[in-house]
């Protein structure tokens, strides 16, 4: 059986928010994409990279100090 969209999608919502770091779903991509060769990746990652940043939007929320103190 081969995957469809609708397993793609789930995949990405799912899965995307469970990843450590983003980057880590190029990788996720490129399995995916021998899967099917109809397989968009471009949206793939922004569907899931989406999903990541939702769930891991308190990161965004708390301020850094980066700064170098002599």
């Amino acid at each position: 059986m081969r995957m469809s969209k609708q397993h793609f999608d789930f995949i990405a919502d799912t899965v995307g928010p469970m990843v450590g770091w983003p980057s880590q779903l190029h990788d996720l991509a490129d399995r995916l994409a021998a899967s099917n060769p109809k397989f968009n990746r471009e949206k793939f990652i922004s569907r899931a990279v989406n999903a990541w940043e939702q769930e891991h939007q308190h990161i965004y929320e708390v301020p850094i100090d980066d700064e170098i103190i002599f």
